[in-house]
């Protein structure tokens, strides 16, 4: 097991120290630990907001049921308009404009 023997002491204002705690409860690592990590390691971390994840799948869920719609449509009659098209394009850009919302433009 390695042992640490060597401390760094470092001091932190109220606010940034609960915000270093609170981001490293998110990321599932102590704060000594999440520190470690982020200062020694070149791995780039990432913390979602799991609910704005779970939103954001809820609205693609719904696009994704839309864009099915129109899919059995058009394998019916064959056709799709001019309209439709540009309705699935605005859904893409919609899916594009959550993404940056949620998740910070990930």
């Amino acid at each position: 097991m390695l042992k640490r023997r060597v401390q760094v002491i470092s001091r932190f204002s109220e606010e940034e120290y609960f915000q270093l705690r609170r981001t490293a409860r998110a990321a599932g690592f102590s704060v000594a630990a999440f520190i470690r990590r982020r200062c020694l390691t070149d791995e780039r971390m990432v913390v979602v907001d799991g609910k704005a994840v779970r939103e954001l799948y809820r609205e693609i869920n719904y696009i994704g049921n839309n864009i099915n719609q129109i899919a059995r449509y058009s394998n019916t009659d064959k056709r799709i308009t001019v309209e439709m098209l540009e309705r699935l394009k605005a859904w893409l850009e919609e899916i594009k404009k959550l993404i940056d919302e949620k998740l910070g433009g990930l």
